[in-house]
């Protein structure tokens, strides 16, 4: 469903748009709970301060990978906790194996494997947040990203300002933001910045190395060199084992697929950068 589906007037100030759009879409679906999906990005944050303000707010949702920056994990832990917003942490561990074990039973993931990632560290931790707040078939629950056209050709063309995927509802509610927009917003209300985000230009919450930029791993080293060790000494033990030993390259004759067909729903960040 595109934005211009949605409105009958033209709403020209952003936040009263991104209000908007998070209101339609939980009257549209009759939702019974409102979750703000808070990596620990910029986007996120501002995504998750718009859903907190609407009366149906349930709670902010963080999924914790495994393979991410702590510090980005304690940013959104102090700023749910600072301004009083619910946080439930979902860990990808407790519903499939590890990331870890992923890499050490298949390799590093190049594109190519980044749905099967996804799906490990991600989607069944959703799965299992729609299974706990839904009690009738007919129930619907609204998930909120940070989405934003501004960030990508690619984005452009694909995004969705609300798109039903079952029982579940995505909501992007800053769909037309800019980066000047999330900035003045983010100091208009005194939201603080997550520093893994002004050093690395990324949340980091999840480094599952899929997508990754030639020299990001030697970046992340620069500022985060916990995380590096953590990575490497993998890479050690992927290498005995005689699997694709490289964080972020993907083996020489892995295929590499269109990211466009990998446009998930909590990693286009990843994709699109």
């Amino acid at each position: 469903m595109s934005q211009i589906d949605i409105f009958k007037r033209p709403v020209r100030d952003p936040i009263k748009r991104a209000d908007r759009i998070l209101d339609i879409a939980i009257r549209r679906h009759k939702a019974v709970a409102v979750f703000a999906m808070f990596s620990g990005g910029h986007d996120s944050v501002c995504a998750a301060h718009v859903a907190s303000r609407h009366p149906q707010f349930t709670a902010c949702v963080h999924i914790n990978t495994g393979i991410g920056i702590e510090q980005t994990r304690e940013y959104v832990r102090k700023t749910c906790k600072d301004f009083g917003w619910p946080l439930l942490e979902y860990k990808s561990s407790d519903y499939t194996q590890s990331y870890e074990e992923l890499v050490l039973e298949r390799g590093f993931p190049g594109p190519f494997h980044h749905t099967k990632m996804y799906n490990r560290l991600k989607e069944r931790s959703i799965a299992a947040l729609t299974r706990e707040h839904k009690t009738k078939r007919s129930d619907r629950i609204i998930c909120v990203t940070g989405v934003r056209r501004e960030e990508s050709v690619r984005r452009m063309a694909t995004s969705q300002t609300i798109n039903r995927e079952g029982a579940r509802v995505w909501a992007a509610p800053l769909i037309d933001w800019t980066g000047e927009t999330k900035n003045e917003y983010m100091t208009t209300h005194n939201i603080p910045r997550n520093e893994v985000v002004d050093l690395l230009h990324m949340s980091g919450e999840c480094l599952c190395g899929a997508f990754a930029k030639p020299g990001e791993l030697e970046e992340i080293g620069m500022w985060f060199p916990e995380e590096y060790e953590h990575i490497k000494q993998l890479e050690k033990q992927v290498k005995e084992r005689g699997l694709p030993c490289k964080w972020g390259h993907p083996a020489p004759d892995t295929p590499v697929l269109d990211p466009l067909q990998e446009e998930l729903p909590l990693c286009v960040a990843c994709v699109n950068r």
